[in-house]
């Protein structure tokens, strides 16, 4: 009677599939965005003082609120969706581009009336932090490395 070889496991038996790095990827990237605008964040503040005197300063902070929006709310669709099918967390993806969409035109119409702050700052701020989160996440998502068929 022969014993089964190690490679022939009943299903039993088997253990867990370990997640994707294709599914870790969004959740890397808007962990590091969000290191990237903890370190970015106090500069828009000092380089808004300085140009701007108080109102930039408050303008740039507030501005920075709108990168974090978006950041958390791209790590919360990828924690929610990274143990789920890839057909599903691809559309918990995109659903999430319209709330952040939503939430970075919520957070705009707030922010936008605060008094002793500069519009100008704001606006900048917003926009370089953005494109920064958008950088760290591209760089990020294509320097994972991943295989193209998953088991």
């Amino acid at each position: 009677m022969s014993s089964p070889s190690p490679d022939s496991a009943s299903p039993d038996s088997a253990s867990p599939v370990p997640p994707s790095p294709w599914l870790a990827r969004p959740a890397v990237a808007a962990r590091t965005g969000l290191l990237v605008l903890a370190v970015g964040t106090p500069l828009a503040g000092l380089l808004g003082l300085l140009l701007g005197g108080r109102p930039g300063a408050v303008g740039a902070l507030l501005g920075a609120l709108v990168p974090a929006v978006v950041l958390l709310l791209t790590w919360g669709a990828a924690e929610l969706g990274a143990r789920r099918s890839a057909t599903t967390f691809a559309g918990l993806l995109m659903g999430s581009y319209l709330v952040k969409l939503v939430g970075v035109g919520v957070v705009l119409a707030v922010v936008r009336d605060v008094e002793g702050s500069s519009r100008t700052a704001l606006g900048l701020s917003a926009v370089v932090g953005l494109m920064l989160a958008l950088v760290v996440e591209a760089v990020v998502v294509t320097r994972t490395r991943a295989p193209y068929v998953e088991p």
